[in-house]
């Protein structure tokens, strides 16, 4: 089993190698610090699982998928992320990845994730299918009223970006978009958030657990 944990911290990455080579001996694990680096590796080199940090220097959050594809179709891919997983995990799942997996995970739950995909089957934590049956229930009505999930995957992006302090200019280039969308993309996320600055919009981030990372 040839598995590449992707993410820049050193600490996370030397954590998951422990986990899983204590539990799946023979497994050969890689690290990729970045984007780059990760598709050099799976360049060179088939693997089967990649965990993959959410929020990669080198990519643009769900893009990072199709990027991965386009080397390697079949390889399993789990995203490991510090965002709420209620915000992320299906559209992460809906752009092509595996599973969804919050940081703070415990390691029954990080076995759990592999063994699901492993079997050919898609991974969600079970406080979230809870979540979503809840939901469906309700007839779709938020039931955290975390005004995050009136975003789009895209304007999620740009949020992100504006959160840690880039300019419309950077985050163009980050996200291969005219500084002009960014703007629209901007004043639709000040509205739905119902915000005025991004200083604002960073407290309501904050409020709903939406940090940088």
């Amino acid at each position: 089993m040839h598995i590449i944990i992707a993410d820049d911290y050193c600490i996370i990455r030397l954590g998951m190698k422990y986990i899983l080579q204590e539990w799946m001996r023979e497994s050969s694990v890689h690290f990729a610090e970045s984007i780059p680096e990760l598709l050099k590796l799976l360049s060179s080199q088939r693997m089967d699982i990649i965990v993959l940090d959410s929020h990669i220097p080198g990519g643009n959050d769900f893009h990072t998928i199709r990027l991965i594809r386009a080397i390697q179709v079949d390889v399993k891919i789990i995203v490991f992320s510090g965002q709420d997983e209620r915000v992320y995990a299906l559209r992460y799942i809906d752009s092509g990845a595996d599973g969804y997996l919050q940081k703070d995970s415990k390691i029954i739950c990080i076995k759990d994730a592999f063994n699901t995909i492993l079997r050919g089957q898609k991974y969600l934590s079970d406080n979230l299918k809870t979540y979503l049956l809840q939901n469906r229930l309700k007839g779709g009505a938020q039931l955290n009223g975390n005004v995050l999930e009136n975003l789009t995957n895209r304007e999620l992006e740009v949020c992100r970006l504006l959160i840690a302090g880039k300019r419309g200019v950077e985050i163009a280039e980050i996200l291969f978009l005219h500084t002009s969308t960014v703007g629209t993309y901007k004043r639709k996320i000040f509205e739905k958030l119902g915000v005025r600055n991004v200083r604002e919009l960073i407290d309501t981030a904050n409020m709903y657990g939406f940090g940088i990372r």
